[in-house]
């Protein structure tokens, strides 16, 4: 009986909390969602919820005034990520539907969760009603911040994209300074000639269009290593940035030079996409390992309770 009062409140609460978000967000955000991609944000539909939730601001009523501090740290640094990701001008609006995707997905799992859990308390399984509603309450309190471990993973990834297509950019572009041109000339004819859509290749076109509009090359090569945040492209733009200040050819041999250390890096990367697919692949097998292993012991477990 208490353990049905209990999944009772929890079901009343959390599925209460979705139905109050979804009728209240309905149809308020629909300019928002336009500029989302659904490939990205699987649950797209559910973020105006998320939205609704964080406007009423009842993280930061509930928040202890201890962690205040603490939370506001911790968002700043998801900020800071997101700039990364998406840059500083659209940083505020990611910024925006991330926290409504992650509190969404709280709010639906924590329902569904809940629900389960009820169901199964009002048939008399107490033991099970017990795990659904208090998994319910996990969801709710920790999947936000498990969603917010996304953005490192897409970091990540991003990185590697870099690290894998960067050497082959040090190679024409040491190939054309050494025939003549000039290092910004040289960049736009490789943005020119490419047919690539990567990330590298967008952070380039934002250097170059940073310069044609004006932007001295120095702070716009900068700003393209600090958004890349890759090591090998910190130390290609300081070599760039010499030559900037010094002229002269003596640039050519270290942009060589350069090129041999980034195709040892590609190599790195490669190796570890290669271990992070490896990984991807055992997680799946594992679950499955598991799955056959209940379904085969199950029948013998209830005989064997059957008998006892």
């Amino acid at each position: 009986m208490i353990q049905m009062i209990i999944s009772g409140i929890i079901c009343a609460l959390f599925c209460g909390n979705f139905l109050l978000c979804y009728a209240k967000s309905k149809g308020q955000y629909d300019d928002y969602l336009e500029a989302v991609d659904k490939k990205e944000y699987g649950l797209k539909d559910f973020i105006p919820m998320g939205l609704w939730f964080n406007e009423q601001g009842f993280e930061s009523k509930f928040l202890p005034k201890s962690l205040e501090g603490i939370y506001a740290k911790y968002k700043n640094q998801i900020y800071r990520k997101i700039i990364v990701l998406r840059g500083a001008k659209y940083a505020g609006f990611y910024q925006m539907i991330h926290e409504g995707y992650r509190m969404a997905l709280g709010i639906l799992v924590s329902a569904g969760m809940s629900f389960v859990g009820f169901i199964m308390a009002a048939q008399g399984d107490s033991s099970n009603a017990m795990l659904f509603s208090g998994t319910a309450v996990v969801a709710a309190l920790g999947l936000p911040f498990l969603t917010d471990k996304s953005l490192d993973d897409q970091m990540e990834r991003r990185r590697l994209e870099i690290q894998m297509e960067f050497p082959e950019f040090v190679n024409k572009l040491t190939l054309l300074v050494n025939a003549g041109m000039t290092i910004s000339k040289a960049w736009e004819k490789i943005i020119n000639d490419n047919k690539k859509d990567n990330i590298l290749y967008q952070e380039m076109t934002l250097a170059m269009g940073e310069i044609k509009a004006g932007k001295p090359e120095a702070v716009a090569y900068e700003e393209f290593a600090r958004r890349c945040q890759v090591k090998e492209v910190t130390k290609f733009v300081s070599v760039i940035l010499m030559n900037l200040r010094r002229g002269g050819s003596e640039v050519v041999p270290v942009l060589k030079q350069q090129g041999t250390e980034c195709w040892e890096m590609r190599k790195a990367a490669a190796r570890q996409m290669g271990e992070q697919a490896g990984t991807k692949i055992l997680l799946p097998m594992m679950i499955m390992f598991v799955g056959i292993i209940i379904i085969v012991a199950t029948p013998a477990v209830l005989s064997f309770s059957s008998g006892m």
